[in-house]
């Protein structure tokens, strides 16, 4: 009996775990599904008007002056005094840098002797012309009477009334005369050319006297514009030889903003140069907006540049300015037709925006034109595409999580 129980107790307890499972199998409450809802975000929209507009482009560049003069010496000589220092501002005229001039005074005055010998010589040589023209009047009447004195003797001869040498002093003193002319004749013929001589000396010396004056004169080195030093390269004691640098200076009249312009923007400016559209910048500097317009594109590209240089000049009057400063420009473009102005936030990554259509968010691709100014909205950004139409309502803020066909309810704001 006990070997029975023994082995029917297990079969009874698994037959009493098949009927409670059975049990609450049949007792179970059947589960209900769980309804998802989807969550709709709020939006704010603005809507896409196509419009013509000038569209803005922001950008940095860096104060130059193309009048900028490295100043140099064109002499040897001793620094005798610097009264500038970098960032004195100069006036026409102004002492930059004084060289020593004692021995170019004392060159100076050689030279001018040498001026003064020469034209002696000239005047002397005139006064001589003169005196050989006088003199070949009178040598030529000796001979005129030299050769009446030969005929006498000649006919005395014949008649035996005078001797034969007689004859031959006549002869002698006639040779002689006429020697005389030629020799005088000679001279005279020679004045042009010895007098050619003198002034091609006069001129030789002239000339040398010139160049020491000229480099006495740059003995002073003087500001030639209105300007501003921005390095001084010497000092009192220096001494210099031909070429080395003193100071440098820029016109302050000329100031200019170099700014590299990117490739898309090239077409619509060089366009505007050549037609002749002016072409108008501002800059916000140390407070002030000042005015600028485009003058002209650079013609060569650096290695490295990943665009062309522009320049850019002040309207109005000149500006106290650092050269090399850093500044940021807002250059409006010749306008633009059928363009949509959009909020900086309404743009994902870099050519994105999303419409809502049907409470859907639908992405789609524009091109960026530029930045727009829109008043007291600030800056916005001009785009174009197809896939825009007008009316069409914009995402206008950044929504985390944005993706195409998120379910929304759009609150629009206008533009």
């Amino acid at each position: 009996m006990r070997r029975l129980f023994k082995f029917s107790l297990p079969v009874l307890l698994l037959g009493g775990s098949i009927v409670v499972f059975l049990w609450l199998k049949a007792s179970q409450v059947p589960d209900q599904p769980i309804e998802a809802i989807e969550k709709t975000w709020t939006v704010t929209t603005v809507s896409a008007q196509r419009q013509s507009l000038s569209p803005t482009v922001r950008l940095y560049g860096r104060i130059e002056s193309p009048h900028e003069s490295h100043r140099r010496t064109a002499i040897s000589a001793d620094v005798q005094q610097v009264p500038v220092l970098a960032g004195t501002t100069v006036v026409p005229g102004d002492l930059l840098v004084q060289l020593d001039d004692r021995s170019l005074q004392l060159l100076l005055r050689q030279r001018e002797g040498d001026l003064l010998e020469i034209k002696a010589q000239i005047e002397s040589e005139k006064r001589r012309y003169a005196a050989d023209l006088e003199a070949l009047k009178i040598e030529k009447t000796l001979l005129q009477l030299g050769e009446k004195a030969l005929a006498r003797a000649e006919q005395l001869a014949r008649t035996q009334a005078g001797s034969a040498a007689r004859v031959d002093e006549a002869q002698y003193a006639q040779h002689a005369q006429t020697l005389a002319i030629a020799n005088r004749q000679r001279a005279i013929n020679d004045h042009n050319p010895r007098l050619a001589q003198l002034r091609a000396r006069q001129q030789r010396a002239k000339a040398l006297h010139d160049q020491v004056r000229n480099d006495l004169e740059r003995t002073a080195v003087r500001a030639l514009a209105p300007g501003k030093v921005t390095a001084v390269h010497v000092s009192p004691g220096d001494r210099v030889r031909a070429g080395d640098q003193l100071v440098d200076v820029f016109d302050t009249r000329l100031i200019e903003v170099r700014a590299q312009i990117p490739n898309r923007h090239l077409p619509t400016l060089r366009h505007g140069l050549s037609a002749g559209t002016d072409i108008a910048a501002t800059a916000n500097i140390e407070g002030r907006v000042r005015s600028l317009r485009l003058d002209r594109l650079a013609g060569k590209i650096e290695p490295g540049q990943g665009g062309v240089d522009a320049f850019f000049s002040f309207r109005g009057h000149a500006i106290s300015i650092e050269l090399g400063r850093t500044i940021a420009l807002t250059i409006e473009l010749p306008a633009k037709a059928q363009v949509i102005p959009l909020p900086a936030t309404a743009i994902y990554g870099a050519n994105t925006v999303y419409r809502v259509i049907n409470n859907r968010l639908d992405r789609v691709a524009v091109q960026r034109v530029g930045e727009y100014d829109n008043g007291e909205q600030g800056s916005w950004v001009l785009v174009t595409g197809d896939a825009i139409k007008e009316g069409d309502a914009v995402l206008s803020h950044q929504l985390p999580g944005a993706v195409d066909g998120l379910k929304v309810a759009s609150a629009p704001t206008g533009n």
